[in-house]
């Protein structure tokens, strides 16, 4: 009898251990269809391809894992990084904050009295006309010029009534105080963008550092003044969002991130990091309890949910509450 139950106890474990962890077969279909979506290059060697297969077997069970938490607040899901390695990743990113912000022209945002503020539940530009749809900077570490960008694109559309959609390729080709597709800071590309920006149309985006070609008949933008918000400080931020519009923020990008589908997003991983992604809050609300931050990235809209993520509003999550900085005002 106790032989009997040993053995049984055994296939329980066993069972479970199959179960809690996905099969060969599971791996191998969830590869040919990451293959369909995400085709691999004609001329990619076996050796590249196997290197891209094992990248994507590692998230796999990152992903799977996570997703069969059942406590978890945001789930996982596979997308064009499943199957890059961590310097493939990285050249997604690009913030870069300068050794010294620009002294006299950085004008803080005191919005010390807000606590005492009624702030609304929830805001959401996400359906404003003058929020310009999602981009895609590509494998160029230029988040630093999408995240300057669309605060200026939603401060000219609301001072004209007209939508406007401008140039991040400008920044890449012509901001020396910036480093194109190596990096750079959204509030040096403000301080450049004070002799105008140009239009999307008329300078359109290759995702490289090109020579310059900029000329003044291009431009359909000017920023005049912006301000840094206090650091830490959520209602600081909400405040600002109400009355300026988007906010640029830096945050710290961990692997979790690349593979973001929905819902909270609140990995700890990310946590006393420094930043290392540009990103633009456009929004706040609460999701089951949790207050969130609306984020908009520029990885194009099929990551994500649709181009965003919810990220844990209150906590300083992944450093979004720490180098907030917002348009004034534009010429």
């Amino acid at each position: 009898m106790v032989k009997f139950c040993f053995v049984a106890l055994a296939l329980l474990v066993a069972c479970c251990a199959v179960q809690a962890a996905p099969s060969y077969d599971d791996v191998e279909a969830a590869w040919e269809n990451f293959q369909a979506h995400y085709p691999q290059k004609k001329d990619a060697s076996p050796q590249k391809i196997a290197k891209r297969k094992a990248n994507f077997i590692k998230a796999h069970a990152m992903i799977e894992k996570h997703n069969k938490i059942k406590s978890v607040t945001f789930q996982m899901e596979h997308n064009e990084f499943s199957a890059m390695d961590d310097d493939e990743k990285k050249q997604y990113n690009g913030a870069r904050p300068p050794p010294h912000h620009e002294g006299s022209k950085f004008i803080n945002v005191d919005e010390s009295a807000v606590s005492t503020r009624q702030l609304p539940a929830s805001l959401d530009y996400r359906t404003d006309k003058c929020l310009a749809s999602v981009k895609n900077q590509g494998s160029c570490g230029s988040c630093w010029a999408f995240t300057a960008i669309t605060p200026l694109e939603f401060a000219q559309c609301k001072k004209t009534s007209t939508p406007v959609v401008l140039s991040e390729q400008q920044l890449v080709d012509c901001d020396t105080s910036n480093g194109g597709c190596n990096g750079g800071w959204y509030t040096s590309a403000w301080y450049y963008l004070k002799n105008g920006c140009a239009k999307q149309s008329l300078y359109t985006y290759t995702a490289t550092k090109n020579t310059c070609k900029y000329t003044s008949a291009m431009s359909a933008a000017t920023v005049s003044s912006y301000g840094s918000v206090i650091s830490n400080s959520p209602a600081s931020m909400q405040s600002a969002l109400q009355k300026y519009g988007p906010l640029a923020v830096a945050i710290t990008v961990v692997n979790s991130f690349y593979s973001y589908k929905n819902g909270v997003y609140n990995d700890v991983a990310c946590d006393n990091l420094g930043v290392n992604h540009g990103v633009v809050v456009v929004g706040w609300g609460s999701l089951n309890g949790i207050p969130y931050w609306i984020a908009r990235n520029s990885w194009g809209s099929s990551w994500g949910s649709s181009g965003y993520i919810l990220m844990q509003r209150g906590v300083n999550k992944c450093s979004i509450e720490k180098h907030p900085a917002v348009i004034v005002s534009v010429v």
